[in-house]
């Protein structure tokens, strides 16, 4: 049986280390076991972190939603978030379980990754496609890389623990880049006119949903009009522009609500609606309750839990 949930909590590397009851909560790498959290209510809510994650499914199936484009997970699924992706899970089995190995940009360069091969690591590109269902030994393989790294990291007494660290980092990178080759070696091909238009948007949409709100806006950026482009998203996504940029603003605007020290006025301010009548109109038009109201069960789930 499947679990449906709504929205789900921002963390930081530090935040997840600690949730999971580590001692010694990191700032810039660690591995975590999803079983490790007792409560998987966080997983549910919309989030966004400026460190990468990289996930492996070991167990179950569950529906994520990533930049707004839903990819289905099962055993063996890899799963690659950048920074300042948007993620979600919709929808899990009761027995999902994963790994997660999340480091920062400042890791990622003091691991010093050969820059020979800086072309094999595009597929932490935003733009790229982040999923990978690996085979049996594939997955075996960075499973126990995975968890070779999680038990170094916690071996705070060995006399090289960084330096293992990054070597193993290195490791696990390299062959994370092959998988990639292997599986997504053919997307190296020149996306098509249409595709273009829909990446060139997405991207455009993620710097930009705060201040712009018109279709007319991103396609004039394209030098398209605003019916072709709101026909090639649809066409390609079954979703229009505008149902893009609403869903953007409104996870935003839960991210921000979800701030304790954000007021409903903050946030209005912040996502630059002309007044907080006209922000809380498009809030409860799109979510079916006011900023308000959305802030107050937030805080009495929490004391509940």
């Amino acid at each position: 049986m499947k679990v449906p949930y709504s929205t789900i909590r921002e963390f930081t590397i530090s935040e997840m280390s600690a949730d999971a009851g580590r001692k010694k909560p990191t700032r810039d790498f660690h591995v975590i076991r999803t079983e490790e959290f007792g409560d998987r209510q966080h997983m549910s809510r919309p989030s966004r972190s400026a460190h990468f994650t990289i996930a492996l499914i070991t167990e179950g199936e569950c529906r994520l939603n990533s930049n707004l484009i839903q990819y289905s997970l099962r055993k063996n699924s890899l799963f690659i978030v950048p920074p300042g992706t948007v993620r979600q899970v919709q929808e899990r089995t009761e027995n999902l379980n994963g790994i997660l190995l999340e480091f920062t940009k400042e890791f990622l360069i003091a691991a010093e990754l050969h820059k020979k091969h800086i072309d094999a690591f595009t597929f932490f590109s935003s733009q790229g496609n982040p999923h990978l269902i690996l085979q049996n030994n594939e997955a075996e393989i960075l499973k126990a890389m995975m968890l070779f790294l999680l038990q170094r990291d916690l071996a705070e007494d060995h006399p090289f623990r960084n330096e293992v660290l990054h070597h193993g980092f290195n490791l696990f990178m390299f062959e994370l880049a092959a998988s990639f080759q292997k599986y997504r070696g053919n997307e190296t091909v020149k996306l098509t006119r249409k595709e273009e238009h829909l990446m060139s948007f997405m991207k455009l949409l993620n710097q930009n949903f705060k201040k712009e709100r018109h279709v007319q806006y991103y396609a004039d950026s394209l030098y398209i009009t605003p019916k072709h482009l709101t026909k090639t998203v649809k066409e390609l996504t079954n979703k229009t522009c505008g149902e893009f940029i609403d869903e953007m603003v409104i996870t935003e605007a839960k991210i921000l609500l979800d701030d304790p020290d954000m007021s409903v006025g903050n946030v209005s301010d912040a996502l630059h609606f002309s007044d907080q009548f006209f922000f809380s109109k498009f809030f409860k038009n799109h979510t079916g309750v006011n900023p308000s109201e959305y802030k107050r069960d937030l805080k009495i789930t929490f004391a509940k839990s």
